[in-house]
């Protein structure tokens, strides 16, 4: 019995040892100069610089090098000379992984795998890569103190850190670097010293895209650039202002159809942080205001309340708004200190006080409350009849027949609504309207 279970135990323990399988990794290098030895580094060999050398036994400038790894998942790149140089890959592409920064290559191993040739920087080989075009980028540092040399930091560089060295040839304190890369769009920003500091950017500025928690500049390549100079944490030139400039906010929640206990703001401007921009109302008039300080830029927002427990629902066309990605928002362009004019809960105007009820007894509607459709009887010879929301906001409109209209109202939520007929809108009705 011993031995059947010692030998039961060390099939077991074979059986669970991972298999080793050969990997050949290949690299297109003729596209690339000033290098002498390109090298294999990833998770498998802990990035260990020049410990996994390729050669080039065809002398046709394809490398390769065959390594016995473990079956599972790694991460891998080219690099040259000890990580004297090194691939720049396109975060998002077929071949890449991107986590905490860094884009590398995705290798999953389960049998023998001879990888196909690719060009360095690249997921498919030389004679389909995207074209490689020479970005170069300017910040003026004039102002700023307390750093040695800045230093540009992106997509296109894992952020790095001082990989990418900036310099001012000419002592201005213009500093410039200029690197090549494969057409696509990349985020970036000026940092220095090995991320001793950074840029703070303001999310909503025409220069930049905020991701989650991150602000940061953004670019697309697609022919050799000479990036406009800009000012450290700017989209600008220096000497130009870019504020803060104080934007007041003004909401009229006389006529919100919710009950609510505290409206906000959210917007790009305070990455959509729910109840982080309160309002309050110090007349006591159900007029709601907040200022903030903002950079100058175009930014979208909305009012909501208690949290985001209740949001605006606003309108595509409208005047003051701004559709993206199936997300309708207010639309502001900061360009100087501003008092927005008071806007209606969920309207880009001033909430409509005109429309209420008369008494006129030659309007006559059914049924009360509607459920799809209403039927106007009346005296009005071929008048235009209008259909209002209670916030004053006109939803429809036709030319009545004599005495006798129907409508419809497909698109109608439930609540209560306002017709008038003739060009004046003298002669007032409401009805209920109720989603069945």
């Amino acid at each position: 019995m011993k031995v059947i279970y010692f030998i039961a135990l060390c099939l077991f323990s074979m059986s669970s040892i991972a298999q080793s399988y050969n990997v050949t990794f290949q690299v297109d290098m003729t596209q690339q100069t000033g290098f002498t030895i390109p090298e294999v580094n990833g998770s498998f060999n802990n990035w260990c610089g020049s410990c996994a050398p390729m050669s080039d036994p065809e002398g046709d400038n394809i490398w390769t090098l065959t390594i016995p790894l473990n079956s599972g998942s790694y991460e891998f790149k080219y690099s040259a000379d000890n990580w004297g140089t090194q691939e720049t890959l396109l975060e998002g592409s077929s071949c890449t992984v991107t986590a905490f920064g860094f884009t590398n290559r995705a290798l999953s191993v389960t049998q023998d795998t001879v990888l196909s040739v690719v060009c360095w920087g690249s997921c498919t080989d030389c004679a389909s890569t995207p074209n490689f075009y020479d970005v170069t980028f300017l910040v003026d540092m004039n102002g700023q103190t307390g750093f040695t040399t800045p230093e540009v930091n992106g997509t296109f560089n894992g952020w790095c850190g001082n990989c990418t060295a900036m310099n001012d040839a000419d002592g201005d304190n213009v500093w410039q670097v200029t690197v090549t890369l494969p057409e696509g769009s990349y985020e970036y920003k000026f940092s220095a010293d090995n991320w001793n500091i950074q840029e703070t950017l303001a999310a909503g500025s025409s220069c930049t895209i905020t991701t989650g928690a991150y602000t940061n500049r953004t670019m697309s390549v697609s022919q050799d650039m000479v990036l406009d100079t800009v000012c450290w944490s700017s989209c600008n030139l220096c000497g130009q202002n870019s504020g803060p400039y104080n934007v007041t906010f003004n909401v009229d929640m006389s006529q919100a159809p919710v009950s609510f206990t505290t409206p906000e703001i959210n917007g790009t401007f305070n990455n959509w942080c729910g109840n982080c921009a309160v309002l309050t109302d110090p007349e006591n008039d159900n007029i709601w205001s907040i200022t903030i300080p903002l950079a100058a830029g175009s930014y979208t927002y909305k009012f909501s309340y208690d949290n985001w427990t209740g949001q605006e629902e606003l309108s595509v066309g409208s005047s003051c708004t701004f559709t993206e990605n199936g997300f309708t928002n207010r639309l502001i362009d900061v360009t100087d200190n501003i008092v927005l004019p008071t806007v209606c809960w969920e309207s880009c105007d001033a909430c409509v006080t005109g429309v209420t009820e008369s008494a006129n007894k030659s309007i006559s509607l059914y049924p009360n409350p509607a459920h799809e459709q209403i039927q106007i009887l009346h005296t009005n010879q071929k008048q235009m009849i209008r259909v209002w929301n209670n916030l004053g906001k006109m939803v429809q409109q036709h030319n009545g027949k004599d005495g006798n209209t129907t409508i419809s109202f497909p698109d109608l939520s439930s609540g209560l609504y306002f017709i008038t007929i003739d060009e004046t809108g003298k002669k007032v009705q409401k009805f209920q309207f109720v989603i069945d």
